[in-house]
């Protein structure tokens, strides 16, 4: 399913959270998270994105998930992706035989004989 509106930044929301519904000033907030003043700032102000270290910070600052804070992260980023002129990119073509280990992986896993074939 793709992304039917424009997601806001992260730190929008974050920022409408912090400052104008827990009325905390940024440098109070960055003590509690134990980020730099600037960091903080920066991210509120949309200028940088949130990593899955500040995602961790704010899940537990804030009582929410670090995954839901990554999954916002994410929708901003493809979305304005999207909307960016993109270059060509010619799809790699796989052999049988890789595509035929590949089916035989756990979700996560790549075996290092797939990895020789791709010649990683």
């Amino acid at each position: 399913m793709g992304i039917i509106h424009k997601p806001l930044h992260p730190g929008l929301i974050l920022k409408e959270l912090i400052c104008e519904e827990a009325n905390l000033q940024v440098s109070d907030a960055s003590r509690q998270l134990r980020v730099d003043r600037t960091t903080l700032s920066r991210l509120l102000n949309g200028h940088m994105g949130i990593s899955g270290e500040m995602a961790y910070r704010l899940s537990k600052f804030l009582n929410t998930s670090a995954e839901m804070w990554m999954n916002l992260q994410r929708d901003y980023e493809l979305y304005r992706l999207s909307k960016k002129r993109r270059p060509k990119i010619k799809p790699l073509q796989l052999s049988a035989n890789i595509v035929d280990a590949k089916k035989n992986q756990s979700t996560f896993g790549v075996s290092q004989d797939t990895c020789t074939e791709l010649h990683v």
